[in-house]
């Protein structure tokens, strides 16, 4: 029997149809069925709002940040130390989450009489806070290479304290599927780093490529792009979705999604020899060799398979309005989805079709 599942997502189906129903065969669940297991939530009452912080933002992080503050000050100014403590840098960093709530103009609002804050007046200072802000550092920068150097990194001020927070979300138990996208982080002031992304809700910042959960959302890894690097045999897509699944362990058919900014024939080849499945729609100059019906044949037929061949992926073309393919290398051809009709003012019918069961898996756990 098929079971029965909706779908809010915008789906790549053929237009005016939306999801009912997956019939998939016996043996295809067999072979792609996730054997991982994921160890059980904790109770409510055993964690509390800031273990789940320091479980992201360690020890490691604060004493980090305190060692190197205190350096820079005294490098600034033998004379005027910062003499922060580590129990001083908890204080300053929740200031800081705390004044991101809010929208003032300047940090000095935050203690004036009319404006003022007493959740966050009453822990620092103004005049503290300011200064452990202007001293603020992860590293010393009398170590950081120039910019001719093989090695230099153009977020080495950063890396640190990246490296420390990546391995912290590295070490989250993953769940089956997974998605892999880029994200943006807010930021409109200078810097060589900064990206522009129109289709974002926050077109310019830092940008971010994110491992995350496919259903829960939640970040498994992440890289913070400083620019492209040297270049890898694979390509640079390809490239940064192999580092993104180091962690994913291997041959427990975890599913992976990502759309055509990443997808690759050679990817999903590399992905399928770990033993991790793969959908994500791809564009048409990434399958070279392989030849796709017209059109006019699309639109006359609906739909139009790929001849086999001796890679492991699929191929199906995709609406053909969007000139874009789906590609997969877990799911089989012959699984269909049942369709219906989406419903209309003016037209009522019954009537229904079908399409290949990969644009119904990528739609629902798609990125």
């Amino acid at each position: 029997m098929p079971t029965t599942r909706s779908s809010k997502r915008q789906s790549i189906v053929p237009n005016g149809l939306s999801e009912e129903e997956v019939d998939s065969s016996d043996s295809e669940d067999e072979i792609t069925d996730f054997t991982g297991v994921l160890p059980p939530a904790p109770p409510d009452d055993e964690l509390a709002p800031i273990d789940y912080f320091y479980s992201m933002f360690d020890k490691d992080s604060i004493a980090l940040l305190t060692d190197q503050s205190n350096l820079y000050s005294v490098q600034m100014n033998p004379n005027k130390p910062l003499c922060i403590s580590q129990h001083e840098m908890e204080h300053f960093i929740g200031t800081l989450i705390m004044t991101g709530i809010y929208s003032f103009p300047t940090p000095r609002f935050f203690w004036m009489n009319t404006t003022r804050v007493e959740s966050i007046a009453s822990v620092m200072s103004r005049d503290r806070f300011l200064q452990i802000r202007k001293n603020l550092h992860v590293v010393d920068n009398s170590n950081q290479l120039f910019a001719g150097d093989p090695a230099f990194d153009r977020a080495y001020k950063v890396r640190p304290l990246l490296n420390i927070v990546k391995e912290n979300f590295r070490k989250i138990p993953k769940e089956e599927k997974l998605s892999a996208d880029e994200q943006i982080i807010p930021f409109k002031g200078r810097s060589i780093m900064k990206q522009h992304m129109p289709l974002k809700p926050n077109r310019w910042g830092y940008k971010m490529f994110v491992l995350a959960g496919g259903e829960s959302g939640i970040c498994y890894d992440f890289i913070f792009y400083s620019g492209k690097g040297e270049k890898s045999e694979y390509g640079f897509c390809t490239k940064i979705v192999l580092a993104l699944c180091e962690t994913v362990p291997h041959d427990i058919n975890h599913k992976l999604y990502c759309d055509n900014f990443y997808t690759t024939i050679a990817l999903q080849v590399e992905l399928f020899k770990l033993g991790i499945f793969t959908v994500g729609t791809v564009r048409s100059n990434r399958l070279a060799g392989l030849v796709m019906k017209t059109k006019t044949e699309l639109s006359r037929e609906a739909e139009a398979l790929l001849k086999s061949t001796p890679l492991p992926p699929t191929v199906k073309p995709g609406r053909p309005s969007l000139k874009l393919s789906l590609v997969e290398n877990n799911a089989s051809t012959s699984p269909r989805a049942a369709l219906s009709p989406l419903p209309s003012k003016s037209v009522r019918t019954s009537s229904s079709s079908s399409s290949p069961s990969i644009f119904t898996v990528y739609n629902r756990s798609g990125s």
